[in-house]
């Protein structure tokens, strides 16, 4: 009896033995996975720096045929930190998971300001050129030349050297706040033409408020061209 409870305990456990056979995956081999994809997804042109920040430990998975599978890179693209994730597969099935966190500097020339400038200047009166900066600190792509600032103005003060980017911009207003503007009046037949401040700004359709010279309360007027409005009756 003793001899048959044995053999069955070592029938028993042969399966268990059998499948705690593991191999290990070398981290080195998942950081070059995601290296080699990370590499291919960045644009081509500038200085590159790809440094390994987060290292995965080494794997240990079951054995069979080990192969790598590296996830698209998504989201806003170049930027200083991204992780990669890849999942390590055992005879094509995925059994672990891990990220490699890299940094990145992708340094190439864009247009930059020349000057510190305050908000409200107009685009054909800065000074700007192009200078070498790391592009993947920016929140968005610069500006590919001057022609895309055309009729803008700055929404909010720039320093030097900062790269120029088109949410630094707005576009300048058919009439803006506390600009003298042509007012025309209709009463019937009759059309009169007279001079006023605007209140606040608008584009063509716009209605602003706007003080003609000589009153005392301003008036509702639509906004027709470009240094134009019309009294709404």
């Amino acid at each position: 009896m003793r001899y048959v409870l044995l053999v069955l305990a070592v029938l028993l456990s042969a399966p268990l033995l059998a499948g705690s056979a593991v191999q290990t995956v070398a981290a080195s081999r998942l950081v070059g996975a995601a290296q080699d994809v990370l590499r291919e997804h960045l644009a081509s042109g500038g200085e590159v720096s790809i440094t390994t920040i987060g290292t995965p430990e080494e794997v240990r998975v079951p054995m069979g045929e080990v192969s790598l599978q590296v996830h698209p890179i998504s989201g806003r693209w170049p930027r200083p930190r991204v992780g990669v994730p890849v999942d390590v597969l055992v005879d094509g099935r995925v059994v672990r998971s891990a990220t490699v966190w890299f940094a990145l500097s992708v340094h190439s020339k864009v247009l930059t300001y020349g000057d510190d400038e305050p908000i409200g200047v107009q685009a054909q009166q800065l000074r700007i050129h192009a200078a070498d900066v790391d592009v993947a600190t920016l929140q968005e792509t610069p500006v590919d030349g001057p022609s895309a600032l055309d009729g803008m103005r700055l929404r909010k003060p720039v320093q030097e050297g900062s790269a120029v980017l088109l949410s630094d911009f707005e576009k300048i207003p058919d009439v803006d706040r506390q600009e003298k503007v042509r007012v025309l009046a209709s009463y019937g037949a009759i059309r009169l033409a007279t001079r006023g401040v605007a209140n606040e700004k608008g584009n063509a359709g716009d209605v602003v408020p706007v003080l003609i010279n000589g009153a005392d309360e301003p008036v509702r007027a639509r906004v027709t061209e470009k240094g134009v409005v019309e009294v709404v009756q």
